[in-house]
């Protein structure tokens, strides 16, 4: 990128009034379309300095005076002409050219490294597709369904079946993004951590069964039943088939992200900031997080989908700004957008085996 980087400083028409514009696109003399996906970071650069101004596309600026254009480019891995560029007036082209410069000194290649596993219960996260396709596709539209998690019905299930035959139901583990609703829960104990299971006391401890509350991480769960199974030696309940792993795989692709990240961008209200070091996590809450100084040394960039701020962000459906992110890094530099999600897979079911006839050999 840095063999191919050019920055021009070029008078072009203007007059007093015009308003300072980051452009989103324009044609360079030298090198013809531009695109400027990083736009929206050099404008709120600006705003914080208390310069109004606009995002808009151009063609090829007009030749003459009382304007200034700011502009570095380089050459993508595809050939395309991507670009940081702001016009102004005369008077204003001082800061305007300080946005560039300053934007300039983050341009590097680097990786963002989306963890896409699926929050417990929840549907997985929207996920960015390339650089140039994603505007194409959010206004395509791809609403996510939500969706009821089977295995959180057959954990019911499975409680329900324990309490008709006289079996007081413990629920183990924190749980989850995936709440249980209270004609589930209010009756039954819950067992949270392996403190609560060294001091629970059941009224019948030989007529005691678990499950496994939804979304509980799984390593979590089992330290739990240790305790649980040398204080309760009749203790019945689920078999490890109908355990959940969602919560555990997501745990260990956000800590595989995290050790990867110079930095790591999660949600605003995310519950998994005590899952990273202090010194990389970045609570989203809009691109003003963005610093450029702060991307600048980040060569690889962890990203927690979904990326939830506390204000809707507009224009990209306010709910999760994933897209967003990876669209304006990828004005930054080469980008190298990798998926990492962790996957548990269950390759025997319990509830699916056939009993075999007494006395066949097994094959």
């Amino acid at each position: 990128m840095n063999r191919t980087r050019l920055t021009d400083h070029t008078e072009v028409a203007g007059r007093p009034g015009d308003p300072v514009t980051v452009l989103s696109g324009f044609h360079h003399p030298a090198r013809g379309p531009v695109s400027c996906p990083a736009a929206p970071l050099l404008a709120g650069w600006l705003r914080e300095r208390g310069q109004e101004c606009r995002i808009a596309a151009a063609g090829a600026l007009p030749a003459g005076s009382g304007g200034r254009l700011a502009a570095t480019t380089y050459l993508d891995l595809d050939g395309r002409v991507v670009g940081l560029a702001v016009t102004a007036p005369a008077h204003r082209a001082t800061l305007a050219a300080e946005a560039v410069r300053v934007w300039s000194a983050a341009l590097r290649t680097r990786r963002l490294l989306v963890c896409t596993a699926p929050l417990g219960c929840e549907p997985p996260p929207s996920l960015p597709t390339q650089p140039d396709a994603r505007t194409a596709d959010r206004a395509r539209g791809r609403p996510t369904p939500r969706t009821v998690c089977p295995r959180a019905v057959a954990t019911w299930a499975t409680a329900a079946q324990y309490e008709a035959r006289g079996d007081t139901v413990l629920l183990l583990g924190t749980g989850g993004p995936a709440r249980a609703g209270d004609a589930e829960t209010a009756h039954r104990p819950r067992v949270r951590d392996v403190a609560a299971a060294h001091v629970v006391q059941p009224a019948d401890p030989e007529r005691l069964s678990f499950v496994q509350y939804p979304c509980a991480p799984v390593e979590e769960m089992a330290e739990i039943l240790k305790v649980l199974r040398r204080r309760f030696p009749m203790l019945r309940g689920q078999h490890p088939d109908e355990w959940c792993y969602r919560a555990a795989d997501r745990r260990l692709a956000v800590r595989a992200v995290a050790r990867a990240g110079d930095l790591v961008l999660l949600g605003a209200r995310s519950t998994e900031a005590e899952w990273l070091k202090p010194e990389v996590r970045v609570p989203f809450d809009g691109l003003h997080v963005l610093r450029p100084e702060l991307l600048a040394k980040a060569a690889t960039i962890g990203l927690l989908a979904p990326l939830t701020p506390l204000v809707p962000l507009a224009g990209d459906g306010g709910r999760d700004g994933t897209e967003l992110v990876a669209e304006v890094l990828g004005g930054l530099g080469p980008l190298s957008l990798v998926h990492h999600r962790s996957l548990t897979q269950v390759r025997t079911d319990v509830l699916a085996r056939t009993p075999e006839p007494p006395g066949r050999p097994r094959r």
